[in-house]
């Protein structure tokens, strides 16, 4: 995270390049429905991606490139666009977008 202008306190995270298994081991029907679940709430209207209009429409696993340490993925809801794994660029995630574990949970 960087400390000043319009990206304080955000998460800074990059598209996996892992192939995600379908449907999602947990049960969900897709990743979305994972992260809406997790979360407790409804997917945003628009892509999660800092700067991006688009419309939400995949449950797209990331990392957090400010923990190097970990190997972590987490789901977020991107737009086609946003959710490429052949984007090797680290980038900035809209104010308060949760990102939960991409693995199985209780919630499932």
């Amino acid at each position: 995270m960087i400390l000043n202008g319009n990206k304080r306190m955000r998460k800074h995270v990059k598209n996996s390049k892992r192939k995600a298994k379908f449907p999602p081991s947990c049960g969900c029907k897709t990743y979305l429905t994972h992260w809406e679940k997790a979360t407790k709430l409804n997917k945003p209207q628009r892509c999660s991606k800092l700067g991006c209009s688009n419309a939400a429409r995949v449950g797209a696993h990331i990392f957090n490139c400010s923990d190097t340490s970990s190997n972590k993925l987490m789901i977020v809801p991107l737009c086609n666009a946003c959710n490429n794994p052949a984007n090797s660029e680290c980038f900035y995630l809209k104010k308060n977008v949760k990102t939960p574990s991409a693995s199985k949970m209780k919630s499932c």
